[in-house]
């Protein structure tokens, strides 16, 4: 008997991955787009999985992470070097295309930038690898970034696997590494405009969290009007209507708070994160002052999830 393995997360599967369109039951992903247990697309390749040819390289789609309000993203390979994997991010939308171009302008901005942290939080960032028309069913506008290893959990996946709720020892890092990252961000001139549960990926090993979904980032000086704001994710904004870093650690708060039980002097921090806090540094600091009053000194405390190891 052959036991099928997801590509993603390891889990078993019900049928192989390269014939049919199947849903891992574990961790989410999707090995094709399409209507899940139809046959794969017939544009796909011989061996059943769609290519793409971008920046002089040739990208074999093994999986979909994620579908947003205009975009869809796999995970993919350089097919000469199969063991590098990449986000391939497509445009579904073709109105919004001004987004997929801002999402690639702002993260080559960011890896390019010497704020204070660069050096340190850079590389917790999506790394911009290609840019361009790709051709699948018809032309497509699509970026490929490198891929961050171990950040295969969303926010929203965790929510999911902890209905009630994680400890509150494990909501203290997940918050910390995201407005760290977030006081990067700031320092360097721009604003998210979009943490929201879907868009947070964490490492449940090495404590640590990066942002995804780029494309409504802009430069915050003059607190410009937001670019838009995703449909599945309204409440997070509250009454904000402008790139503002404090916006951003107000999401932030309300994103960790849905799926962690903090209690007393955390409590507090997270309230003034939403109420218009607009250095995510100082409120790190903060943080941890308040963890130490509840928690004690500082832990390790992994997070245990299915498909993960």
């Amino acid at each position: 008997m052959r036991i099928f393995l997801c590509d993603y997360c390891g889990a078993p599967l019900e049928a192989p991955w390269s014939d049919l369109v199947i849903v891992c039951a574990y961790c989410g992903a999707q090995n094709f787009d399409g209507k899940v247990l139809d046959p794969v697309p017939p544009y796909a390749p011989v061996d059943q999985r769609a290519r793409v040819n971008l920046g002089g390289r040739s990208y074999v789609a093994e999986g979909l992470l994620g579908t947003g309000d205009s975009t869809r993203v796999f995970r993919a390979r350089w097919v000469m070097r199969l063991g590098e994997l990449v986000y391939l991010k497509v445009l579904l939308a073709l109105s919004d295309a001004e987004l997929v171009r801002n999402e690639w302008t702002v993260l080559t901005a960011l890896q390019k930038s010497r704020a204070e942290g660069a050096e340190h939080l850079t590389p917790r960032l999506p790394s911009p690898v290609a840019h361009g028309l790709v051709t699948t069913d018809k032309p497509r506008l699509a970026s490929v970034f490198g891929w961050l290893p171990g950040f295969t959990h969303s926010l929203s996946a965790i929510e999911r696997e902890y209905p009630g709720g994680v400890d509150g020892k494990i909501g203290v890092w997940m918050l910390t590494r995201l407005l760290e990252l977030l006081g990067f961000v700031h320092r360097a001139g721009f604003v998210h405009g979009a943490v929201t549960p879907d868009h947070v990926l964490v490492h449940p090993r090495d404590h640590g969290a990066t942002l995804v979904g780029w494309t409504l980032a802009q430069a915050h000086a003059g607190g410009p009007p937001l670019l838009g704001m995703p449909r599945d994710w309204l409440q997070l904004y509250g009454s904000a209507s402008r790139a503002e870093p404090a916006l951003d650690i107000a999401m932030a708060c309300r994103s960790v708070a849905r799926v962690a039980r903090f209690e007393g002097p955390l409590k507090k921090v997270l309230k003034q994160g939403v109420s218009g806090h607009a250095d995510a540094w100082s409120l790190v600091e903060q943080l941890r002052a308040a963890s130490r009053q509840v928690h004690g000194p500082p832990s390790y405390n992994p997070l245990t999830l299915r498909g993960w190891s």
